[in-house]
Formats: structure tokens, C-alpha cells, sequence
């Protein structure tokens, strides 16, 4: 099982990661405030981390269930990593913007991956991350 998860747990660590970067250290960029990229980012990180773990839970249960379960997991991640972004020692702030979009991308890859179930295909488009 854990062979499976392997790709999904390392960008789960991605994503805790670039999370919990305190935000002395993050880059003060004008450009990102303008096009407001944040919400798309963070809903493409978590559209990735639910469809990951949709093919490592493919063998289990019906297609609706597991890619329920694997939305559900990514999407309460998402809440969670945003709650821990607001611990004073990191200097940064809960957004519930960016929680909307973690669901967002989590349900939003919830579909995609239950269209590329409906064809017959893999879920995860790239072989090497089956």
C-alpha cells in the first residue's frame, strides 16, 4: 500500500513544505499581487495531491469511493496546512481564500480523474507516477 501512496506522501511534503515556509522568507513579489496567482497555485497543488491519491486508492472500493475518499483527504489537508499557516512563530496568516481554493482543486481533480475512469484511463496521465 505504501508503495502506492509514495508519489501522493511526497507532494503532501511538497506541499507541507511550501506551506509552513515562514513568511520572512518568502520572495516579496509585486508581479503575484497583480495576476493573483496564489488562488490558482493553490488549488493546482491540491487538484495534483487528490489525483495522486486517487490512482494509489484505485484498488479500492468502487471508483466513487475512492476518488471521494481521496477528495475528502486533500481537501481537509488543504484546511488543515492553512490553519498551521496562522502559528505566530511562521509570520504568516490563515487565508480562508486559500482554503476555498485547496477544495476547489481537490474536488475539481475529483472529476478528472472520474472522466479519465469513465474512458479507461489511467488516472494519472504520466506512467512513471503509477
Amino acid at each position: 500500500m505504501l508503495r502506492h501512496l509514495r508519489w501522493a506522501i511526497l507532494w503532501a511534503i511538497v506541499i507541507l513544505w511550501l506551506c509552513l515556509i515562514p513568511g520572512s522568507s518568502l520572495p516579496a513579489w509585486d508581479w503575484v499581487s497583480i495576476f493573483d496567482v496564489d488562488k490558482l497555485v493553490h488549488g493546482g497543488m491540491f487538484f495534483v495531491l487528490s489525483v495522486l491519491l486517487s490512482q494509489a486508492l484505485k484498488s479500492h472500493g468502487s471508483p466513487l469511493r475512492y476518488i471521494l475518499v481521496a477528495c475528502v483527504i486533500s481537501a481537509l489537508y488543504g484546511v488543515a496546512t492553512e490553519f498551521m499557516q496562522g502559528l505566530e512563530a511562521l509570520g504568516r496568516r490563515t487565508d480562508p481564500g486559500d482554503m476555498i481554493a485547496n477544495t476547489i482543486g481537490a474536488i475539481a481533480a475529483g472529476g478528472f480523474s472520474n472522466w479519465r475512469e469513465n474512458k479507461g484511463w489511467a488516472i494519472v496521465p504520466f506512467a512513471f507516477l503509477r
